[in-house]
């Protein structure tokens, strides 16, 4: 098939969208399927990469008040003529702005069938638009998604908890749950030599129990309430230290948070890395920790499951698939649960090392098999509409 794929982020960014995007493109790709990536400029992209193949940026500008996402300013006739020569099958828009909004149109006057990916909870993310967060904002968020999908013929989500979503937006289209690939053997192929350089690099000590948080640093992702739930472990256990890995808007607050905390020596922020070495820095702590409560899958969740870390994370309805309490993680309520569940792993691991690594896990090759299926099921009712109609 001849798949054009829409996105208003893409690799090299770092995000759970942009991740998504790239492993449906490769897996795609790796099953000989033909793939055409629409998506935003991007200084950091290397134009003689392999990824960049097939790749199509439009110009674009950054979001005023979230620097680090780009919104694009494709020239209609330029792209729609494009897309027209690549005469495609099926068009798969994963976000609603800009690059996704090209999809939708393209879909519409070309008479291709559209699947829309719903990644974002956006009334967790309000706060960027500088607007309160309230039942009337609620329902600007549920007005927006309804309008974009009306000319969607299908709507993947990761989890049930978007499911639910989606049904307080009212919106009235298909929708189908497929769950984010994880490459399992990117995380499961850990470089041990580099795993040492990165903890002698970060005075990580050989007697230390590493609490690791990797991702976008952001108010969303409630890193502050991991700081303060850390401030009161601190006092109890003298060789803990807490390893922030990743960057955003939010990463230089945490920092003078922990310095008022006098936590400067026991926390670590790495700042950006790169994606190539990410199972890497996974595997240089001991036990993954989160308080957010935005996310829809939490493909980090996995990622960390794969690379041998447990879970020590805030309980989510989104992570029903993945964590399994007292299994391979503990799922905390509060400050006082963030300790007890600290303290279960810890006693675990001493007993087990490899503890509380097992998945289930949802693999990449599981992905595409399922998004394949979506897109035959989708083109075979478009042939069979257009015969019904001749």
């Amino acid at each position: 098939m001849r798949i054009g794929i829409f996105s208003d982020t893409y690799y090299p960014e770092i995000n759970g969208v942009a991740t998504s995007v790239f492993e449906l493109r490769n897996g795609l790709l790796a099953e000989g399927h033909k793939v055409f990536v629409f998506t935003v400029s991007n200084s950091d992209a290397k134009l003689n990469d392999k990824s960049e193949r097939n790749v199509y940026r439009v110009p674009s500008i950054p979001f005023a008040t979230l620097k680090e996402r780009r919104i694009g300013f494709p020239n209609s006739v330029k792209y729609m003529n494009i897309i027209e020569r690549l005469k495609l099958d099926v068009i798969h828009t994963q976000t609603e702005f800009s690059v996704g909004s090209l999809g939708k149109r393209a879909a519409r006057k070309f008479n291709i069938p559209l699947v829309h990916t719903y990644h974002t909870l956006y009334e967790d993310y309000i706060h960027y638009l500088k607007i309160p967060k309230n039942d009337f904002t609620f329902s600007l968020v549920g007005k927006f998604v309804k309008n974009f999908t009306n000319n969607c013929d299908l709507i993947i989500v990761p989890t049930d908890k978007v499911v639910n979503s989606m049904h307080e937006y009212k919106v009235t289209k298909p929708v189908k749950v497929i769950p984010t690939g994880l490459d399992l053997d990117k995380f499961r192929n850990v470089d041990q030599d580099h795993v040492a350089q990165i903890r002698k690099k970060y005075n990580l000590n050989t007697s230390d129990l590493v609490l690791s948080s990797i991702g976008r640093i952001s108010q969303e992702k409630s890193l502050d309430q991991i700081i303060s739930h850390f401030d009161q472990l601190s006092g109890m256990f003298p060789d803990v230290k807490l390893f922030i890995v990743g960057d955003g808007p939010g990463k230089e607050e945490l920092e003078k948070l922990s310095s008022e905390l006098g936590l400067t020596d026991r926390i670590i922020f790495t700042g950006y890395v790169d994606w190539n070495n990410i199972q890497d820095y996974y595997a240089a702590g001991d036990i993954f920790v989160s308080a957010s409560e935005s996310e829809t899958q939490g493909l980090t969740y996995s990622e960390a499951l794969a690379a041998g870390l447990p879970l020590l994370v805030k309980d989510d309805t989104c992570l029903k698939n993945v964590l399994k309490h007292k299994q391979n993680g503990y799922g905390f309520i509060d400050q006082s649960d963030f300790i007890q569940g600290f303290i279960f792993i810890k006693n675990k691991l001493a007993q087990n090392p490899a503890w509380g690594t097992e998945g289930p896990f949802y693999s990449r090759q599981d992905f595409i098999t399922s998004v394949i299926g979506t897109y035959a099921e989708l083109s075979e009712n478009y042939d069979q509409a257009e015969a019904a109609i001749l």
